[in-house]
């Protein structure tokens, strides 16, 4: 039975790495395709909003596959640079997403910066803040039961995997 379930949590990393790795290339050209076709002049908010998107997206990937290592191999932990890493990626994904704005006040000040925004560029802005909560620090999405289970039955969002273990590594690493 443990087996079955330890089978189970497998398969459902696999799927979120690999749907996270497809997602990194799909999101792009379908922009792409859509800017394209709409003939959109101010595309450089898009492309950052959607950079930003495929860099937390990336981070996940990596993330979901040193997961997918840690259960398929009994015994195994995550790899010493783990904390350190991904404490270099929060901090990086923060300064990448206050450029957003900073970009957009600028364009306000002075004429040499051409970053108009549009509902659209902003959308895909704020979108890649949710998807940076929900790695490093709540858990947004609820894509099965036992999510929801505990969405109701806490009536709270609990913390996201990633943060839990970077806390539980983070821990490990002041042991002596």
């Amino acid at each position: 039975m443990i087996e079955m379930s330890r089978q189970k949590i497998i398969r459902r990393l696999l799927v979120l790495r690999n749907l996270e790795l497809f997602n990194i290339f799909w999101l792009p050209i379908c922009l792409y395709v859509a800017l394209t076709s709409r003939n959109v002049l101010h595309w450089q908010p898009y492309a950052y909003g959607m950079f930003l998107i495929c860099a937390v997206l990336a981070q996940g990937v990596f993330y979901w596959h040193l997961k997918l290592q840690t259960i398929s191999k009994t015994g195994t932990t995550f790899p010493d640079y783990f904390y350190a890493l991904f404490s270099f990626f929060t901090w990086a994904d923060v300064v990448l997403l206050s450029i957003y704005p900073i970009l957009i006040f600028c364009n306000q000040i002075t004429p040499l910066v051409n970053f108009q925004v549009s509902i659209g560029s902003s959308l895909l802005f704020l979108f890649a803040i949710l998807e940076y909560t929900n790695y490093y620090h709540y858990q947004l999405s609820h894509d099965n039961l036992n999510d929801l289970r505990y969405l109701f039955k806490y009536r709270k969002i609990r913390r996201s995997p990633m943060f839990m273990d970077m806390l539980r590594n983070q821990k490990q690493d002041r042991k002596p």
